[in-house]
């Protein structure tokens, strides 16, 4: 960009950090290199996700002005988020799982906790999806009761048996071993686990405590599973990435994004695949807290529409929120991620008709092939790309750079075809209609993750970005009265950017039910503290992390005794000791009380510390974002012309002014309607919205009556 330097680092000299974020429609790269940063996307490639990702890589290298090999032999840290994991549990097409399961529990998966819809009609009701055959979940006697005292030996020929049938007759890929209050002592999982080994060297198996070392079956069972169910494509993406990258240049291993926002090796992302779940939304969470720390915003909503899309979430007062043991659909888990909402809201969803007669958009996307009718490459059904193309808001011959030219035509098509002539509109007016109820969709999300949550979004600031979103952005902020807009440097990678900004992290989580008013027993809660400590400071030193870069977090759930749900609040990172039982107590209370409303605490009622959870942060070195001085550009020299466009909000064509990205420096302000041009993405102003660049390079947009 003409505010930025452009000097081209020398081969010699060049030192790099790579983010990519591996996306349903496009592959997004941010490369931050000495003061330069710099962008590259790519369309993702399904059939081998490494091509698209070494195209994205090399459109940025380009941008630097050296070779993909260069810029990936100088790198010191690149790292991965992927919708690989997702992909596979929302479709339901994963490993075939065998389970070995206590005697007599083989119908917990059916049973599944007793989940039901919160609808009054039973037709409604849907049984849990099954994610292994009735057939290869088979018995083993053993017991272990609450205590973790062996009741029943592990019955070891069972094990061969069971694992021979499953293997031979069954074909399965991988086994989780799934045994009854192995959250207090999983030695019966780990033997068994020893067992398999034997037979079967190779074979993937995930005993279920060491996914998830909680009190509840169901989660823990579920969690394993999952765990099998997804290593199989998970880890051929993983070796296929870390294998062309390292033949391409890349000097060490790439490390992986978790969903629970930290990043992993690639080891341990082999070894527990169901990490990666939500990576792409928890970096691009990661990424707005970083950037809203430095512009001095502490209460951000933050937006990311891709081409499958629309992830939101809410940041209050500089802190991420991690949702805990989340569902998905109707498979209660024990995973842990970063609170991203997601809604079929993207470039690449399709807009049909209902049964009803009704005009819907998503949440099924068109995806990257065959892609939106106006890729040419064989898509039919018109998308919301489609329908910005044809009023006049993308230019079709500036899509991905350039690289890509859109067919309007075609797009024309599809509306008409598939959608117009359903309520006899003509093509402006149903572009407009599919427009309109994408903001409707995503504007909905955002009051689900504010309004719903007690958050007033008034107070709140939008942080917006995706390749798609810049384009409707402000109308969002308008339903909802969210008084400022940032639009981010990079916007359209911003996801990939903000794993640049993440570190090592490791989660260590025991159940050990401490009943507040025992306050003697607290010393078996210090040994499990201690145990998780010893375990996470080793893993993570063996992760190559000096102890002065390791930081240490103690928290833990707490619910009142005889209730399901808890809530987490942190601890004192020390021992506790009797005379902390009564500040814990209390603090539950208060936050039981923040979060229900007041009076809604059981008084009386003795409190519980369920699960005591070690969380362990390796720190490492982040990309510097240079910050640059107010230098406006006169307009007309970023003025680039004018675009004819159709203004849903007046349904009139309109030709407003269009203004070159490249040249608008911090400080230039503009008012529209207007439209920003950027490499790989639109920015759209409408009427009575003023635009300026900050300082960081964020489009800041406000409102006339603001």
């Amino acid at each position: 960009m003409a505010h930025q330097s452009t000097r081209s680092p020398s081969t010699a000299d060049l030192t790099a950090f790579i983010g990519i974020d591996v996306g349903g429609t496009h592959t997004d790269v941010a490369v931050s290199s000495g003061d330069r940063l710099v962008r590259g996307k790519a369309l993702t490639t399904y059939d081998d996700f490494s091509r698209g990702v070494l195209a994205a890589i090399e459109v940025a290298a380009g941008t630097l002005g050296v070779g993909l090999h260069d810029l990936l032999a100088g790198t010191k840290m690149l790292i991965n988020g992927t919708t690989v994991v997702t992909n596979i549990i929302t479709q339901l097409r994963g490993a075939k799982v065998g389970v070995l399961i206590t005697e007599g529990f083989r119908d917990v998966f059916r049973i599944a906790g007793g989940p039901r819809l919160n609808v009054a009609d039973d037709h409604l009701q849907t049984n849990v999806p099954d994610l292994v055959d009735r057939r290869t979940i088979k018995e083993i006697t053993q017991r272990t009761n609450y205590a973790g005292d062996d009741i029943v030996a592990l019955d070891e020929h069972r094990v061969r048996e069971a694992t021979r049938e499953l293997v031979e007759v069954h074909g399965v890929d991988s086994i989780a071993v799934c045994y009854l209050n192995s959250h207090v002592s999983g030695d019966h999982e780990l033997r068994t686990e020893q067992l398999i080994h034997d037979l079967y060297p190779e074979l993937f198996v995930t005993p279920a405590h060491r996914v998830f070392p909680v009190r509840g079956e169901t989660r823990r069972f579920t969690t394993a599973v999952l765990n099998c169910f997804v290593h199989d494509q998970t880890r051929a993406y993983i070796n296929s990435i870390d294998t062309k990258l390292t033949e391409a240049g890349l000097p060490q291993p790439p490390v992986f994004f978790q969903g629970l926002g930290g990043a992993i090796s690639k080891d341990r992302a082999v070894a527990h695949p169901l990490a990666l779940l939500g990576s792409g939304p928890a970096g691009g969470a990661l990424g707005a807290n970083e950037l809203g720390k430095r512009l001095g915003y502490q209460k951000i909503l933050l937006g990311d529409m891709g081409g499958t899309s629309f992830d939101t979430g809410i940041i209050n007062d500089n802190e991420v929120h991690t949702q805990k043991n989340i569902e998905i659909g109707q498979l209660q888990t024990g995973v842990n991620v970063v609170d991203v909402v997601s809604v079929g809201a993207g470039g690449g969803s399709i807009a049909w008709v209902s049964q009803r007669g009704l005009p819907q958009v998503g949440p099924d996307s068109a995806g990257s092939h065959p892609g939106p009718a106006a890729y040419g490459l064989g898509g039919q059904e018109p998308t919301v790309t489609d329908a910005m193309t044809v009023m006049g808001y993308i230019d079709p011959e500036n899509y991905l750079g350039g690289r890509m030219h859109l067919d309007t035509g075609a797009a024309e098509t599809a509306l008409q075809d598939k959608f117009a002539k359903h309520f006899d509109w003509s093509v402006d007016r149903a572009a407009a209609a599919v427009h309109d109820l994408v903001v409707v969709n995503m504007a909905h999300a955002v009051r689900e993750v504010s309004v719903g949550k007690g958050y007033d979004p008034r107070n709140f600031t939008f942080l917006a970005y995706g390749g798609t979103l810049p384009l409707f952005a402000s109308q969002i902020a308008d339903r909802l009265k969210i008084p400022k807009v940032v639009i981010p440097q990079n916007s359209s990678v911003f996801s990939g950017l903000g794993l640049l900004s993440s570190d090592f992290v490791l989660r260590k989580d025991q159940t050990v039910d401490w009943k507040l008013n025992k306050p003697e027993e607290v010393g078996r809660v210090n040994e499990a503290a201690d145990r998780l400590l010893a375990e996470a400071l080793a893993e993570m030193r063996a992760e190559g992390f000096a102890d002065e870069d390791i930081e240490v977090a103690h928290s833990a759930d707490f619910r009142f005794e005889g209730q399901v749900y808890e809530l987490t609040m942190p601890v004192p990172n020390r021992h506790l000791t009797k005379d902390d039982t009564e500040s814990l107590a209390e603090g539950f209370y208060a936050l039981y009380e923040r979060v229900y409303g007041v009076g809604a605490a059981f008084a009386g009622v003795p409190e519980v510390l369920l699960n005591y959870t070690i969380t362990v942060t390796g720190h490492q070195p982040r990309p510097a974002l240079p910050e640059l001085k107010e230098s406006p550009t006169p307009l007309s020299e970023v003025r680039k012309g004018e675009r004819e466009v159709y203004i849903p909000m007046t349904q009139t064509r309109q030709k407003i002014p269009t203004y070159d990205g490249a040249k608008f420096t911090p400080g230039t302000t503009i008012i529209g309607p207007a439209i920003i041009d950027e490499n790989d993405t639109t920015i759209f102003a409408p009427p009575g919205t003023t635009v300026s660049r900050d300082r960081f390079n964020s489009y800041v947009m406000t409102r006339e009556d603001d």
